[in-house]
Formats: structure tokens, C-alpha cells, sequence
């Protein structure tokens, strides 16, 4: 199986609408790993590894947003796949099959 990993920005109302908790229960329904964190200029942006399709599926679960959110749009950008037992940021504290929420970037 390939893995390919993503980070992502969603803009628009995103924070303080449960959006984190609406992501990161969409990626672990879809086995994908990595996280999401607040950002300070509003938006919410993470990562996410796994398979090419569960992260379409999860790409397109971001665009749809939580009950309480307005996604404006989504930026999705391919990254390198990190090895066995690498780690970067905030990913190294995590489970490589779990998907977390981060502390917000300050």
C-alpha cells in the first residue's frame, strides 16, 4: 500500500466550532494519522498520512467543514512520507496510527 502525506490549511470559520474535533474524528474514522492546530491568523492547518484514497475522502470531508463551521477553501499540498519511525514537529510525540490535536501554533 502507498502512503502519501499532505499538509493542509482550511480557510474561514473554523475556530471555536468544534473543527479540530470534527478532523480529527473524521481522519481516525479513515485511519489516517497525523494532526490539526488553531492557527493565529484564524485558520486551522495540520498533516495527514495515509492511503491515496481514505486522504481524498478526508480532503473532501475539510471542504464540507463541521455543522457550525464556513470552509472559504482548502489548501492541500503533497509533502514527503515520513519514514519508519521518523518523526518531524509535532508529529513525532504521536502514534504514527493516530490523528491528534495539536497545540495551537503561538
Amino acid at each position: 500500500m502507498s502512503v502519501r502525506r499532505y499538509t493542509f490549511t482550511v480557510h474561514g470559520y473554523v475556530q471555536g466550532v468544534f473543527f479540530r474535533k470534527y478532523t480529527q474524528n473524521s481522519a481516525n474514522a479513515l485511519s489516517i494519522s497525523g494532526f490539526v492546530r488553531n492557527l493565529p491568523n484564524g485558520n486551522v492547518g495540520g498533516e495527514a498520512e495515509g492511503s491515496p484514497d481514505k486522504l481524498e475522502e478526508f480532503r473532501q470531508k475539510l471542504e464540507q467543514g463541521s455543522d457550525m463551521s464556513t470552509v472559504q477553501k482548502v489548501e492541500w499540498d503533497e509533502i514527503e512520507a515520513r519514514k519508519e519511525d521518523e518523526g518531524q514537529g509535532y508529529m513525532k510525540a504521536m502514534s504514527s496510527e493516530r490523528f491528534s490535536i495539536a497545540r495551537s501554533h503561538r
